[in-house]
């Protein structure tokens, strides 16, 4: 069972009361990507979902942080936004409809099985998107604290020193193959000229809605 926080709050100028919840139980690829703690406040007939993190990890050609952004969730529809409501960058929305996932993005309107290779490879919001809503809808992949992944990283790296590249795709192998367009960018760019690969190969972990890959390294800058 998942553990939560509650907390309830009234605003007695305005009669509304907002509940909010902490999750500290996280999935493998949650971590991976720097989460600590998930936080849901219900606003209304809307969840805004914000995300606690330690660290950063690597989507295409950016370093990403997820405490820079926010899920807002209405009935079956997610939306990716700022967590800064000046910052602007056009509708991401995902959807569970039929069995299927239909995705809204600046450049892409249908499903994710039928989305191209390079919507993926060339917007990292699709990817926190997905991995955003994976995290939230999936109720069957095993998930632990924040502590506990601490305790059973098994590697000489430092926590600070550690971090992922993610991939996502329909299946494994296209999980694995956006993964390996990443390293492959970022070699070319010198992002990893200080650091040393930590797997030796790559970590998939699958959702009701696709799949996700991860890589490690540990990196001194």
């Amino acid at each position: 069972m998942r553990k939560f926080l509650f907390l309830c709050i009234v605003t007695l100028w305005g009669g509304t009361t907002v509940q909010a919840q902490t999750q500290k139980l996280i999935s493998p690829t949650f971590w991976q990507a720097g989460v600590q703690a998930i936080h849901q406040e219900q606003q209304k007939e809307t969840t805004v979902i914000s995300f606690t993190t330690f660290r950063h990890f690597f989507i295409n050609l950016e370093v990403v942080n997820l405490n820079a952004y926010q899920l807002l969730r209405t009935g079956t529809q997610y939306r990716l936004v700022a967590k800064d409501s000046k910052v602007n960058f056009g509708p991401y929305l995902a959807e569970v409809s039929k069995g299927k996932i239909l995705l809204t993005t600046p450049r892409y309107k249908g499903t994710f099985a039928e989305a191209p290779t390079s919507l993926f490879t060339e917007d990292y919001r699709v990817v926190i998107l997905l991995l955003g809503m994976a995290e939230i809808e999936d109720t069957t992949t095993k998930r632990q604290a924040y502590e506990d992944y601490i305790t059973q990283s098994g590697t000489d790296c430092a926590l600070s020193n550690t971090y992922y590249s993610v991939g996502v795709g329909l299946n494994t192998a296209a999980a694995i193959s956006h993964l390996n367009y990443i390293i492959k960018r970022h070699k070319s760019l010198g992002t990893f000229d200080d650091c040393t690969a930590i797997s030796t190969q790559a970590e998939t972990h699958c959702f009701f809605i696709g799949c996700f890959a991860t890589f490690a390294w540990c990196c001194t800058n």
